[in-house]
C-alpha cells in the first residue's frame, strides 16, 4: 500500500498525522498507544532531528499533546477490547471475520508510518520559487570548497588513519562564507540574501568532488607497483570518465528511486534538518543557529590545536600500544599489542583522524555494535587462536599476522601479464592466513547482504516497486514539477555517451589490457544491479558494492591480466555507485525544492573538478612519499604506509594476475564456502527474532559484522576501543539521557572535529612541517614502540 502525506485533520497545529491510502478499499490500521510512545521516544529510529522543537515551550506543548493522544488511544482501545480478544491489544485489526498476522501487520505499518511521519516533520511542504539557486557565488564558493575537500581526501587516502570529509563540515563552513558574500561581493554577483537553495547547491558541488576518486587507485597501483604511467591526459581521462559515466544511468531510475514517497533516503533527512535550522526565520531558530555556530568554532579551534600533538609533537598518541610499551622485547606482546601490524589488544588512540574515521558521532549505535563486534571477535579471538595455538597455514612464518605486501614483480612479463614459466618455477603465491581468509569473508559478506535484504526488506522492495504507479501522490514531487523544468533525458544521454566514448578511447590507445567489449560488459553488470541496489539504498541507507562480483568476473574472463581486472572493476562498480549518489542528491533536491537542472549541473561539474584535483594530488604525494608508500623505506610514524593502494594491488594480483582459477586451489579452495556460509548466517537472527520477538535479534546486522571482521589491515586496530567508546557516549548515552544536547550539538561536534582535523592535516602538508625533535613520544624507530629499541 502506498500513502500520501495528507492529514486527516484540518487542524494545522496537529502533529498527529494519519496517512490516507491512495487506493480505496484498503484500511489503514489504527495507531496503538505503544506506537505513539515509540514514535515520540528518543530512540535511534525516532529521535527528532536537529532543529526540531529545541525550545522548552515547544517541547512542553509537544509532550502534553503526546500524553493526550495516548489517553485518547487508551480509551479507544478499552472500548473495543471486549470484542477484539487478544488481537485487539496490539491495536491492529481487520474487518470482522478477517485473521491477520498481528506482528507482521504492526511491523509493516509502524515502519511505513514512522518514516513518512518523520519526512513530514522535517521537510517543509512549502516552496519559494523566487529564491536564487544557481548563482555566481554558488560556483565561486563551491569551487573553492571542492578543491579543498578533494585535496584533503586524496592526501588522507595514502595515510593509515583517515577521517571522513564530513558533509556537515561543508554545509557549516559554506554558511558563514555565503553570509559574508552578501557584504563583499559586488551587486552584479549578488542576486540577494544568501538562501538555502544556493547553500545546498554549494554543498552539492563541493561534496561531489570532495573525495578520493576510486579510479585513483589504478593510477597509484600502476605507479607504485607496476611501474607504468598513463601520463597526464590518460590519467585524467580515466578518473573523469569513471566518475561521470554512471550519471547517465540516473535518468532511467528517477521515477522509481526519487519520486515515490516510500523512497525516503534516510540520510538526507538529517541534511534537510540542518539546512532548515540554519535558514530558519523564527527568532528562536536564529538564536539556535548562533549557539551552534559558537559551539562549532570552539570545537574547531580546540581540535585544530590538539591535532598538532599526535601528528607532529607526540605521534605515539595516534596508536598507544599498551602491551608494547610494557615490554616490546617480547614477540608475543608485540604481536598482541600493535595496532598496525598486530591484534591491537588494549590499543588506544587520542588522534581524531583515527576516531573520526569510524563515524562514531553519527553512525547508529546498533550498527556500530555490529561492526565493532565483528572486529573484536575476529581480531581478538579467532585469528589469535589460529595464529598462536594452531599456527594455521603456517601463519607464524610471516613477519606480521596481518601482512598484505606481495612481491610479484619477478613473475611479470613486460606487458604486465603473468610469466607462466617463472610462476611455475617459484611456486604458488602465498598470503598470510588472515589476509587469505578475508577473501572468503568477502564472499560471505556479499551473499549475506543479499539474504539479509531478502529476509528483512523484501516487503519494502515490493512496496517500492508498487509505489512507482502512485508517485504522483507525493506532495513534494507535485510542487517541484509544478515550479521547475525537469532534467531533459538528453542531459543524461549526452553525459553517458561522452564518457563512454572517452573510456573507449582510453582502452584503445592506452595499455590497460581490457578490450572494448569488456567495458560494455561492465556497464551491463552496473545496469543489472542498479535498480535493486538503489531500492535497498533508498530504504535502508545501505549501498551494496559490486567490487567482488566484478573482480571475479574479470578474473575468470581475462586471467593473467591484472590491469584489465582493476579497470573492469572500477568501471562496473563506479557506474552503479555514481548513479546512486546522484539519485540520492536528486532526492535531497526534491526535499529542498531545488531546480533539478541546476542540481545536475553542479553535481557533474563538482565531480569533474574533484577528479582533476585528485589526479594532481596523487602525482604529488607519490613523488614526495614514494619510498614509504612502496615499502622501500619504513615510515617510523606508520602513517604513510599506503595501505589502501597496497590492498588494491594485492587484489589485482590475486584476481587478475594469477586469476581465481589458479589462486583458489588447494588449501585456498575452502574459501569458496564463504558464499554458502554468508547466505545462511543471516537466517539465524531472523529465525530467533521470529521465535522470541526480542529486538536485539533484529538489530544484528550480519553483513556489518562480517565487514568489521576484515577491516584490518586497511583500517588499523587502534580504532576499536576509542571508536566504540565515543560511539557509546554519543549514539547511546547522549541520545537517551541527553536528547536535547544530542539533537542540538552532536552533528555540529562531528562536523567541527572532522573540519579541524582536515584543515590541520592540510596545513601540516602544505607548510611542510616535519616531525618534532626525537624523544620517547616521537621515536625515530617506531612511534608505536612495538619495535625493540624504540
Amino acid at each position: 500500500m502506498s500513502y500520501s502525506p495528507v492529514p486527516d485533520s484540518d487542524d494545522p497545529g496537529s502533529e498527529s498525522i494519519r496517512l490516507r491510502p491512495l487506493q480505496s478499499g484498503l484500511l489503514h490500521a489504527p495507531t496503538s498507544p505503544d506506537d505513539l510512545r515509540r514514535a515520540h521516544s528518543p530512540s535511534p529510529r525516532h529521535v527528532r532531528p536537529p532543529g526540531y522543537a529545541d525550545d522548552a515551550s515547544s517541547s512542553d506543548e509537544d509532550d502534553e499533546e503526546i500524553l493526550q493522544l495516548i489517553k485518547d488511544e487508551d480509551a479507544r482501545a478499552a472500548r473495543g477490547r471486549g470484542g477484539e480478544g487478544e488481537g485487539g491489544a496490539g491495536g491492529v485489526g481487520g474487518p470482522a471475520g478477517g485473521v491477520h498476522d498481528l506482528e507482521e501487520a504492526l511491523y509493516k505499518e509502524e515502519d511505513l508510518d514512522s518514516a513518512i511521519s518523520i519526512v513530514r516533520k522535517v521537510v517543509p511542504e512549502s516552496d519559494d520559487p523566487s529564491l536564487p539557486a544557481l548563482t555566481a557565488r554558488v560556483l565561486i564558493l563551491g569551487t573553492i570548497l571542492c578543491i579543498f575537500g578533494a585535496s584533503v581526501s586524496q592526501i588522507f587516502f595514502f595515510k593509515s588513519n583517515a577521517p571522513s570529509f564530513s558533509s556537515f563540515f561543508i554545509i557549516l563552513l559554506s554558511y558563514p562564507l555565503g553570509k559574508l558574500s552578501d557584504r563583499v561581493l559586488p551587486d552584479w554577483l549578488n542576486p540577494g540574501p544568501f538562501g538555502k537553495k544556493e547553500h545546498m547547491l554549494i554543498a552539492i558541488l563541493a561534496g561531489s568532488g570532495a573525495n578520493a576518486a576510486y579510479a585513483g587507485e589504478i593510477v597509484a597501483v600502476q605507479s607504485l607497483y607496476y611501474h607504468s604511467d598513463l601520463g597526464t591526459f590518460g590519467g585524467l581521462l580515466l578518473l573523469i570518465s569513471t566518475q561521470l559515466i554512471g550519471f547517465g544511468l540516473s535518468g532511467m531510475t528517477y521515477k522509481l528511486l526519487v519520486c515515490p514517497t516510500v523512497m525516503v533516503w534516510p540520510s538526507q533527512l538529517v541534511t534537510v534538518a540542518l539546512y532548515e535550522t540554519l535558514h530558519g526565520g523564527a527568532k528562536e531558530h536564529q538564536q539556535q543557529t548562533r549557539d551552534r555556530m559558537r559551539f562549532f568554532l570552539l570545537a574547531f579551534v580546540a581540535i585544530f590545536v590538539w591535532q598538532f600533538l599526535p601528528s607532529v609533537i607526540f605521534p605515539t598518541l595516534t596508536s598507544i600500544a599498551t602491551l608494547c610499551i610494557i615490554d616490546n622485547s617480547s614477540w608475543v606482546m608485540r604481536t598482541l599489542g600493535s595496532g598496525y601490524d598486530g591484534f591491537g589488544y588494549l590499543n588506544f588512540s587520542l588522534d581524531w583522524s583515527v576516531i573520526g574515521g569510524t563515524g562514531a558521532l553519527y553512525t547508529p549505535f546498533f550498527a556500530q555494535c555490529s561492526y565493532f563486534a565483528g572486529l573484536a571477535l575476529n581480531l581478538w579471538v579467532v585469528v589469535p587462536v589460529l595464529y598462536f595455538l594452531v599456527n594455521f597455514w603456517n601463519a607464524q612464518s610471516y613477519d606480521s599476522p596481518l601482512a598484505a605486501r606481495l612481491d610479484v614483480l619477478e613473475i611479470l612479463n613486460d606487458d604486465l601479464s603473468l610469466n607462466e614459466a617463472r610462476y611455475a618455477e617459484i611456486g604458488p603465491l602465498r598470503l598470510t592466513p588472515y589476509f587469505a581468509i578475508t577473501y572468503g569473508v568477502s564472499f560471505a559478506m556479499l551473499t549475506s547482504a543479499v539474504t539479509t535484504v531478502a529476509l528483512w526488506y523484501s516487503n519494502d522492495i515490493r512496496a517500492a516497486l508498487w509505489a512507482k504507479k502512485d508517485a504522483v501522490g507525493d506532495i513534494h514531487v507535485e510542487m517541484l514539477e509544478r515550479s521547475y523544468a525537469p532534467v531533459p533525458k538528453m542531459y543524461y544521454l549526452s553525459i553517458f555517451v561522452a564518457n563512454l566514448a572517452a573510456a573507449v578511447v582510453l582502452l584503445v590507445f592506452y595499455p590497460l589490457q581490457l578490450p572494448v567489449w569488456g567495458l560494455f560488459l561492465a556497464m551491463l553488470i552496473a545496469v543489472a544491479f542498479l535498480v535493486p541496489v538503489g531500492i535497498i539504498s533508498a530504504i535502508t541507507n545501505t549501498t551494496l558494492g559490486l567490487n567482488v562480483i566484478t573482480e571475479f568476473v574479470a578474473g575468470w574472463i581475462w586471467p593473467g591480466k591484472p590491469i584489465a581486472n582493476i579497470v573492469f572493476k572500477v568501471y562496473g562498480y563506479m557506474a552503479m555507485l555514481q548513479s546512486i549518489e546522484l539519485t540520492s542528491d536528486l532526492k535531497l533536491g526534491l526535499y529542498m525544492k531545488v531546480p533539478p537542472r541546476a542540481l545536475f549541473l553542479c553535481q557533474a561539474y563538482g565531480t569533474a573538478l574533484g577528479s582533476v584535483v585528485n589526479f594532481l594530488l596523487i602525482q604529488g604525494v607519490i613523488a614526495a612519499k614514494r619510498p614509504y608508500l612502496d615499502g622501500t623505506v619504513v615510515d617510523p610514524t606508520q602513517q604513510w604506509s599506503g595501505r589502501k593502494p597496497e590492498i588494491f594491488f594485492s587484489a589485482s594480483v590475486i584476481f587478475g594476475l594469477i586469476s581465481p582459477s589458479k589462486f583458489f586451489t588447494g588449501e585456498y579452495r575452502v574459501l569458496y564456502w564463504g558464499f554458502l556460509i554468508g547466505a545462511i548466517l543471516p537466517i539465524i537472527p531472523w529465525i530467533m527474532y521470529k521465535r522470541t520477538g526480542k529486538k536485539i535479534w533484529k538489530q544484528i546486522n550480519v553483513p556489518l559484522v562480517l565487514h568489521g571482521s576484515i577491516a584490518p589491515p586497511q583500517t588499523p586496530m587502534n580504532v576499536l576501543l576509542p571508536g566504540f567508546i565515543v560511539s557509546w557516549l554519543s549514539q547511546y548515552w547522549a541520545l537517551r539521557y541527553r536528547p536535547r544536547w544530542f539533537e542540538k550539538y552532536c552533528y555540529v561536534l562531528s562536523s567541527a572535529l572532522d573540519a579541524g582535523t582536515s584543515i590541520q592535516a592540510l596545513a601540516v602538508y602544505i607548510l611542510g612541517i616535519g616531525t618534532f625533535w626525537t624523544w620517547w613520544g616521537n621515536s625515530a624507530v617506531d612511534a608505536e614502540h612495538c619495535t625493540p629499541g624504540s
